[in-house]
């Protein structure tokens, strides 16, 4: 066999690979769920593991409310008194004694203990919805990751066509004597490289995928597809804008305030410790009738207070309670800043996105489809080598592929804009 016909039947069973490559996947995606951006958020955000969790103990919070501002139980005594000492017998005694007893608490305690508790379950609570916009822009981050590890295989493919073609024009020139043998081993070495990318291109979109399962909730291996959207609006957001609204409806900021509003409760409840609880009892005294006695049956009731002299550590309680508020203080100035930067962050990122879009779409891949198109020209005419055609195919694959990674990265960068402020910032029907 001459060496035009092992080349003829290398390209031809390359291409029949290829061929199957990509028709295999298409039908068994058929046949799969075809999920959209909306399906998948809204999915995260009810369904992911640590949305739940938070969800629980948000109601946790909200069902121990009441309790903090509880009385305690009371107490029920009986008593068995003048056991005659003959006798074991509890039903000898002379005298049966009936005791309630009740501690009341200081009003003033349940008050802030109440108070308290209600800004414990009102942070519990801004952190759950922070999970939610976690979850959110987490389906997003993992869906447009899957898109991009999609297009890189897709054009991954395209590419190898093209690079299939060039194969077929080099032993079309070298049968003819227009390039050397060292053209066509190259360019099938080429080909078989772009065979070794393909597979870990598809290893790339099976960890995509997986991660998209994992943020709504499912077995990391079940099987779906998904439709391409690019649904967010140009960046045309007011940073100042942004960051009011972030410091005023964040979850994450909220719950700090909430954090701090506690603390202070704790001070006030501190403070408060200095004031007496109280303790109630009434009591009925039975007495057994006898020919000998005669006593009759009495009541007898009785208050107590709890004196709070120690003073020492009443004093400690204050201090402990002032250091916490100062430390939740803290926090919020610091987690308000981080709002700020990560507003700054997001919105730069996503402006510069969009101006890479711009710039590939208009201007970068038309020049590079024009320079490869002039390239497979002038190779076919002999007037440049293999290595220049083979450099014009590298430049429009990574140019189409950089095109679709800054689309991914504005949406992505919303995304992080989004978490940023709290909410989403555009209507698209996917909402925490």
């Amino acid at each position: 066999m001459n060496v035009g016909k092992w080349f003829r039947c290398k390209v031809l069973s390359l291409t029949a690979m290829l061929v199957l490559g990509i028709i295999i996947p298409v039908m068994a995606e058929q046949a799969q769920d075809t999920l959209s951006l909306k399906e998948i958020v809204d999915t995260a955000v009810k369904n992911n593991p640590a949305v739940i969790e938070s969800q629980k103990r948000w109601e946790e919070k909200e069902a121990r409310i009441p309790l903090a501002k509880a009385w305690t139980n009371p107490q029920f005594g009986i008593m068995k008194d003048d056991i005659p000492k003959s006798s074991l017998n509890p039903f000898d005694a002379m005298m049966t004694e009936y005791t309630f007893t009740q501690d009341i608490m200081n009003p003033s305690k349940l008050k802030a203990m109440g108070k308290m508790a209600g800004s414990d379950a009102a942070m519990t609570k801004a952190n759950y919805q922070d999970k939610q916009m976690e979850a959110y822009a987490a389906a997003k981050t993992a869906y447009y990751d899957l898109l991009y590890a999609d297009k890189a295989l897709e054009i991954g493919k395209e590419n190898q066509q093209l690079m299939g073609q060039l194969v077929q024009i080099a032993q079309v020139n070298y049968s003819t004597g227009m390039v050397p043998l060292q053209d066509t081993l190259r360019a099938q070495t080429e080909f078989s490289k772009m065979t070794t990318d393909l597979l870990s291109m598809t290893s790339m979109a099976a960890v995509a995928k997986a991660k998209v399962n994992t943020v709504i909730g499912r077995k990391a291996d079940t099987p779906f597809t998904v439709k391409e959207e690019f649904s967010a609006p140009p960046p045309d957001f007011d940073l100042t804008t942004l960051q009011t609204e972030a410091q005023a409806e964040k979850p994450a900021v909220v719950g700090m305030e909430q954090q701090v509003e506690m603390a202070k409760n704790g001070v006030e409840l501190a403070k408060k410790q200095q004031l007496p609880d109280y303790q109630f009892s009434i009591g009925y005294k039975d007495r057994k009738q006898t020919m000998m006695s005669a006593t009759p049956d009495t009541w007898k009731m009785e208050v107590m207070v709890m004196l709070p002299i120690w003073q020492g550590k009443n004093k400690a309680e204050i201090k402990s309670a002032a250091a916490s508020l100062e430390a939740a203080q803290a926090s919020l100035a610091t987690m308000q800043s981080m709002t700020e930067l990560d507003l700054q962050m997001a919105l730069t990122e996503a402006q510069s996105a969009w101006r890479q879009i711009d710039l590939y779409k208009n201007t970068v891949i038309p020049q590079a489809e024009q320079t490869y198109q002039a390239g497979v020209v002038s190779y076919t005419n002999g007037k440049v080598d293999f290595m220049a055609v083979l450099d014009s195919l590298n430049a429009l694959r990574n140019v189409r592929l950089d095109y679709y990674k800054a689309r991914v990265n504005y949406e992505k960068a919303v995304a992080d804009l989004e978490k940023a402020v709290g909410r989403p910032l555009f209507t698209s029907g996917t909402q925490p």
